[in-house]
């Protein structure tokens, strides 16, 4: 028997939707329930209703709502019924009003960006997984079927990797928000800006798919050339945030530019330069 024969979701945010849409195109029975009417005590009956027969109910609403719609749905739950959360942060402690039942938990996390409710769930994404072995191997085959790459997250490590993932994923807003601000010094509005900057973006992951690292890593700092540094830092000067941004991921780059074979006094002369302090002068 394929599992999960039915799913409840928990909340009708963008991941919610997208998860429905993908279960149910796998052809999984799902309902939905408002992650507010969850946490409502008039509401047990009609939650009680849509989840009796879930093999997997899916909570998908803010961590800090977790604990407390897992606490209110526990009763309510069939023997069996698999309860997880999604997301990155928090591991299975947030589901131990389920676990005090007999339920099995996990945390199950798409990684993955959803810019809105009519987001898809994407192939090829990866799914964190922490959980006992038995659900844990039913939510990474739930995880294939949809398309995923599963893997195992410690409990331990579930802050470290949703660190990774956040830094993948919302910092690459940042660098780009710091590469429109110095297009707009040169006279390009903000849409043509980030218009003119995604396609860059896009070639350099393609770059990095292809490569690797540390090979996919292109550009100035990659080739050593340290007078295109100073022009930009100089270049920088007026923008000091954007400049201490430009330094920091200068710097954090130095491992990379080492396993690149990038010789040892060169990499000292970036190393300086960019660990200058803006305002001394030099």
């Amino acid at each position: 028997m394929t599992w999960p024969e039915r799913a409840t979701l928990v909340g009708r945010g963008r991941l919610g939707s997208a998860l429905r849409r993908a279960l149910a195109a796998e052809g999984v029975a799902t309902t939905f329930v408002g992650g507010r009417a969850a946490e409502q005590q008039s509401a047990g009956r009609q939650v009680a209703e849509q989840t009796a027969t879930a093999d997997l109910v899916v909570l998908s609403v803010p961590d800090d709502a977790i604990a407390a719609v897992a606490s209110r749905l526990a009763p309510l739950l069939p023997h069996g019924t698999t309860v997880v959360h999604c997301s990155g942060a928090l591991g299975t402690d947030a589901l131990q009003s389920c676990a005090d039942r007999g339920l099995p938990t996990g945390a199950w996390h798409p990684m993955q960006a959803f810019a809105s409710v009519a987001s898809p769930l994407q192939s090829g994404i990866g799914w964190g997984i922490t959980a006992e072995p038995d659900p844990a191997a039913r939510l990474a085959e739930l995880s294939r079927r949809l398309g995923g790459h599963p893997f195992v997250v410690r409990p331990e490590d579930r802050a470290r990797y949703h660190a990774a993932a956040a830094m993948a994923s919302n910092y690459t807003d940042v660098l780009v928000h710091h590469a429109t601000l110095l297009l707009e010094d040169c006279g390009l509005d903000p849409a043509d800006a980030l218009r003119v900057l995604l396609p860059l973006v896009r070639t350099s992951l393609d770059g990095l798919e292809l490569a690797g690292l540390p090979d996919g890593l292109t550009g100035p700092l990659a080739r050593g050339d340290v007078g295109t540094i100073r022009r930009h830092l100089a270049a920088l000067a007026d923008r000091p945030e954007t400049e201490r941004f430009y330094r920091a991921a200068g710097l954090a780059a130095m491992p990379l530019l080492r396993e690149r074979g990038l010789d040892a006094a060169t990499r000292h002369e970036l190393g300086t330069i960019l660990g200058e302090d803006p305002g001394d002068g030099s």
